[in-house]
């Protein structure tokens, strides 16, 4: 095998094991698990400066806002003991392809959030939908600085 061989071989091989790798790699590191192909919810990183519990029993209504173009829906949801027992979302959509968004978004919420802690609840991708979590995570910012008053 001649020296140009060996370095082109070496090359590949090098590339090779450097993909395989990176494509093990996890690259979720703010999840407590991994995400489920279309729904996740992770908890959130202790890093963050958001209102820790406890939090005042009650129902709290806000609207959260996400994107660049103002989008924004409607979130209400009812707190006990510092755990999320109801959950509504308005969505406030007004084209009909974002409107589906959150549509879908609203029937998948409950049964990632009924139930758990709010300070342990933090979405990522719901229903194949990525910008209207970010809309529930600041509504879930508001509730939680609301009720912690």
């Amino acid at each position: 095998m001649s020296a140009l061989s060996k370095k082109i071989t070496t090359t590949l091989v090098g590339i090779s094991v450097t993909a395989a790798i990176a494509g093990c790699a996890d690259t979720d590191t703010g999840s407590a698990s991994s995400p489920a192909p279309s729904n996740s919810a992770s908890a959130a990183s202790s890093g963050t400066a958001a209102a820790r519990g406890p939090y005042d029993d009650g129902e709290y209504t806000v609207d959260g806002e996400y994107g660049t173009r103002g989008s924004s829906i409607g979130v209400s949801l009812t707190l006990e003991d510092d755990k999320i027992t109801a959950v509504g979302i308005t969505p406030h959509a007004t084209d009909d392809t974002s409107l589906e968004f959150q549509r879908r978004f609203a029937d998948a919420v409950p049964a990632l959030v009924v139930g758990r802690d709010i300070d342990d609840v933090r979405l990522d991708r719901v229903a194949g939908n990525s910008g209207t979590p970010q809309g529930f995570n600041d509504a879930l910012e508001k509730i939680k600085a609301e009720a912690s008053r």
